[in-house]
C-alpha cells in the first residue's frame, strides 16, 4: 500500500510540476533593434522575436505588427523596442535640407537615421579662423552616395529644425562643410 501511495504522490507531484512550468513558459513576440537606432530615426531595421519573460514584457512594444514611428531616445543594437521610446508624432517646425559634403569629410558607413554634428571651416587654407560647430544633434534621412555633385560632393540629407535652417545654409554657402557622427551612447533626449 505504502509504494502505491509513494509512487501515487509522485506521478502527481510530476504533473503540478509540469503544470507549473508551463504556465512559467508563456511566450509573448516582441521587437528588438537589429542595428543602433539613433534619435530621431525611423523604425526600419526591427526584428520580431518570440520569448518568454514571465510578465516581464509590459514596458516593451509587443504583438505581431511592426512598430512604427521616430525613436525618442536611443535604442542599442539587440535591445527590445521600449513602448515609451517610440513617438508616432513628426519632429515639430522642421525641414528636409540636403547638405552637398566631400566624400572624405564625412563618416564612413553614414546611413539614414544616424545623428551628425554640422562643422564648418574656411575654405581659405591659410585662414586662422578655428573650425566650428554649425548645429548639434541633427538626424539623416538619407544618403545619396550614388548622386556625386560637379565637385565630387555626395548629397546628406539632414532634418533640421526650422529656425536653424538659415545658419546651415549660410555655412554651406560659405565654408567647407564636414559631417561628424554622434554616436549612440553620446545622443541627448531633447
Amino acid at each position: 500500500m505504502r509504494l502505491w501511495l509513494g509512487i501515487s504522490i509522485l506521478i502527481a507531484s510530476m504533473f503540478i510540476g509540469a503544470r507549473v512550468m508551463a504556465s512559467g513558459d508563456e511566450t509573448v513576440t516582441l521587437w528588438r533593434a537589429n542595428s543602433d537606432l539613433s534619435l530621431g530615426s525611423p523604425l526600419n531595421s526591427v526584428e520580431a522575436v518570440v520569448v518568454a519573460l514571465n510578465g516581464a514584457q509590459e514596458p516593451y512594444f509587443k504583438g505581431l505588427t511592426q512598430p512604427t514611428g521616430l525613436v525618442v531616445r536611443p535604442i542599442g543594437a539587440g535591445e527590445f523596442i521600449p513602448n515609451a521610446a517610440i513617438s508616432t508624432l513628426p519632429p515639430v517646425d522642421s525641414r528636409v535640407v540636403t547638405v552637398p559634403v566631400d566624400p572624405l569629410h564625412v563618416a564612413i558607413g553614414l546611413n539614414a537615421g544616424d545623428q551628425v554634428d554640422v562643422w564648418s571651416s574656411s575654405q581659405d587654407s591659410g585662414s586662422v579662423l578655428p573650425p566650428m560647430v554649425v548645429l548639434s544633434g541633427l538626424t539623416v534621412r538619407a544618403v545619396a552616395s550614388d548622386v556625386v555633385g560637379t565637385g565630387g560632393e555626395i548629397g546628406i540629407v539632414l532634418l533640421v529644425p526650422v529656425t536653424q535652417v538659415p545658419d546651415l545654409v549660410a555655412a554651406i554657402r560659405s565654408g567647407v562643410i564636414d559631417l561628424v557622427k554622434v554616436p549612440l551612447e553620446s545622443q541627448v533626449s531633447r
